[in-house]
């Protein structure tokens, strides 16, 4: 497991963005919780599904609405974890907003697919402006990510939770660890 600094990578993505894009940009405002920066993850796909969706975002929001980036810390949410089928220790949660936002179900689907990721179904309520996508890794069935997508009055929410496992508490696949006895 590598320890995936996020609040870099949003500061990178954000320093970026505003390099690259010619002309207005919209306002971005970024509430990170401290203690949740760093988050264990089995390799670098987070850092890359984070950097590409932020980014992706950015660039196609309107440059007159402003945007806000928050991530914050999530405690297990039983219901969508037994949907899911996973056990984290807890979920983290980057929500990207905005009246300006231009976020479809297919760009995010794109974003996944070229991380290795596939899309196990969109989920819908009627008379409800909130989609939620399931995606999960096309190498193992135990490691899933969750994307919300939300539009009501004109804002666009749009929040990816990560299951994110204590690896001193838990295995890989969110089972209790077995306790282990000492070698004699």
């Amino acid at each position: 497991m590598e320890k995936i600094d996020l609040a870099t990578v949003i500061q990178e993505v954000i320093s970026t963005f505003c390099r690259n894009r010619i002309g207005d940009k919209p306002h971005v405002f970024v509430v990170l919780a401290p203690a949740m920066t760093r988050v264990p993850w089995k390799n670098q796909t987070i850092k890359d599904v984070v950097r590409c969706f932020l980014y992706e975002a950015l660039s196609s929001s309107h440059p007159d609405a402003h945007i806000d980036v928050a991530l914050r810390k999530r405690f297990p949410l039983n219901d969508l974890n037994a949907f899911v089928g996973i056990q984290p220790s807890y979920w983290l949660q980057l929500r990207v907003s905005g009246r300006g936002l231009r976020i479809l179900e297919p760009v995010i689907e794109d974003l996944f697919a070229d991380h290795g990721y596939r899309c196990e179904e969109w989920l819908g309520v009627e008379q409800s402006a909130a989609r939620l996508g399931i995606f999960g890794a096309v190498e193992s069935l135990a490691y899933k990510m969750v994307f919300v997508l939300e539009t009501a009055r004109h804002v666009v929410k749009c929040d990816l939770l990560l299951p994110v496992i204590d690896q001193r508490t838990t295995s890989p696949l969110g089972a209790p660890r077995e306790a282990e006895t000492p070698q004699t």
